[in-house]
């Protein structure tokens, strides 16, 4: 037999496997960092907003986009195998209810995200996990000097936008799952610490009419803030504040919200922005945590391999920071006295964790 033609029979039996334990799963995985780089490629480019329209042929893509026919065109079947845009073969291409996320003007569009996670900045970081699996230092230590990418990014103007645009991306999802599956009716008063630009907490009081909130966070962060707060028509109702959540933190709550805070600090870090809502709560006061719960034992699953991947993105871009299991909440809550009282499943991958005073 001819070696090449063996070559290839024996790579499609491999990749035809589908049982478990096959090893097309782990070239799968192996592979699947293409995919993602693919995807951040046609972001950058734009292709999803040109799609909005309607189909269009490949060569309309390459003229629009500037770029090389046939390259393009390999590159859009290979998003169209997953579901990104649809070839509807005659070299035509249209957008598909997946791919619409990707369009900047869509509604929950994660196009920041998607550039965020994709760009030369973070495949850097990434470039490190090895040493820092090896070491236990976080790829800003090894790279930078720096103690973490929140050091980093306090120096670096545009890789900070990138950043506070892909955190606002991901609060444009879980910031409607919140408000939908948490009761506000008893609350008057919300402080969002560690908040963003306000994506989270607009979405709340966008759906309680009733409330009021304080946006807190840092300095440079709420600066940036009253456009979106505006544009979500809540600025009435929003005030904002900037500080250090590690010393202390607005007054007059009677809810304490921390978005996707508590998994980017080790737990002595974590522990002091608790202690700081805890002095500032009153007796009747609450703090609500928004953040993935890790299960006690990992197992395939979409949402935990999701979820644990992001862990992994905090080990490597954080002095500390990852994803904990409700057991570790219990035990970083009790610690700055603070209950743990239920954990609130949303229809995202996140939970809202409840705690109140001792």
């Amino acid at each position: 037999m001819d070696r090449a033609c063996e070559t290839n029979e024996l790579s499609d039996s491999v990749l035809d496997q589908e049982g478990v334990g096959s090893p097309a799963a782990i070239i799968r995985l192996t592979l699947a960092f293409q995919a993602s780089h693919a995807l951040f490629v046609a972001t950058e480019l734009g292709i999803a907003d040109l799609l909005a329209s309607g189909r269009m042929t490949i060569r309309e893509i390459a003229q629009r986009t500037g770029t090389h026919l046939d390259m393009m065109q390999r590159m859009m079947r290979s998003l169209a195998a997953f579901d990104i845009f649809k070839d509807l073969g005659d070299d035509t291409f249209e957008l598909t209810s997946t791919g619409e996320y990707l369009r900047a003007d869509w509604p929950q569009s994660v196009r920041p995200l998607v550039l965020m996670y994709g760009s030369d900045h973070s495949r850097q970081m990434f470039s490190s996990l090895g040493d820092c699996v090896r070491t236990g230092k976080n790829a800003f230590e090894i790279q930078f000097g720096s103690a973490s990418s929140y050091d980093h990014l306090n120096n670096h103007v545009d890789l900070a936008r990138t950043f506070d645009n892909g955190m606002t991306a991901i609060s444009t999802i879980t910031g409607p799952a919140a408000a939908r599956a948490y009761d506000f009716a008893r609350v008057r008063h919300i402080v969002d610490v560690g908040g963003g630009h306000g994506k989270v907490l607009a979405a709340i009081l966008r759906e309680n009419l009733h409330l009021r909130g304080t946006l807190f966070d840092l300095p440079r962060v709420v600066d940036g803030a009253l456009p979106l707060l505006s544009k979500e028509g809540v600025a009435d109702r929003c005030d904002t504040a900037g500080g250090d959540m590690f010393v202390s933190v607005p007054a007059g709550g009677d809810l304490y919200l921390l978005s996707h805070v508590m998994h980017s600090w080790d737990d002595s870090r974590a522990g002091l922005v608790l202690q700081a809502c805890r002095r500032a709560m009153t007796e009747q006061g609450k703090l609500l945590i928004l953040d993935r719960v890790l299960p006690e034992k990992i197992a395939p699953d979409p949402t935990i391999q999701s979820n644990v991947l992001i862990d992994l993105t905090m080990m490597v871009r954080t002095g500390g920071g990852k994803e904990r299991t409700a057991s570790e909440f219990l035990s970083l809550l009790s610690a700055s006295n603070l209950r743990l009282t239920r954990v609130i499943p949303t229809e995202t991958s996140e939970s809202l964790i409840e705690a109140m005073p001792w």
